[in-house]
């Protein structure tokens, strides 16, 4: 079964070991349901969702689990319109068990959101979402 909430279609690792992901927002996206009717755009909740799932897939793929925390100083700059293409990528820094993500969700040149996202590793036994 297809998740109509998922819009990544790459995410990947930078030389870096930073994120870069790349996200489509089809025009009949759930995300556009009431949000607002005759002058659709992407919910600030959807971009948060987006960084979300890029660095929780992209842990996985290293054999890391993550529980995010905390958001910091997220701003929402610009819409997002039905039919968009958006790239996404992600700064990491990693203090042991406890990572810093700071982000920016871009359309073309245009910066649509930017902030930072906490994370702490779970160890065995801990427990998570």
């Amino acid at each position: 079964m297809e998740n109509h909430w998922n819009l990544l279609k790459e995410v990947s690792a930078g030389y870096d070991g930073d994120i870069r992901a790349v996200a489509e927002v089809p025009v009949d996206s759930e995300w556009f349901s009431g949000h607002f009717p005759g002058e659709p755009i992407l919910p600030g909740i959807a971009l948060i969702h987006m960084v979300e799932q890029a660095i929780i897939q992209e842990a996985q793929a290293r054999g890391i689990s993550l529980q995010v925390r905390t958001l910091k100083r997220v701003k929402f700059l610009r819409p997002v319109r039905p039919g968009s293409t958006l790239w996404i990528g992600v700064n990491i820094e990693n203090n042991q068990n406890n990572f810093m993500f700071s982000f920016k969700v871009m359309e073309k040149e245009n910066i649509v959101c930017s902030g930072s996202m906490a994370a702490k590793k779970i160890i065995d036994g801990e427990g998570g979402i």
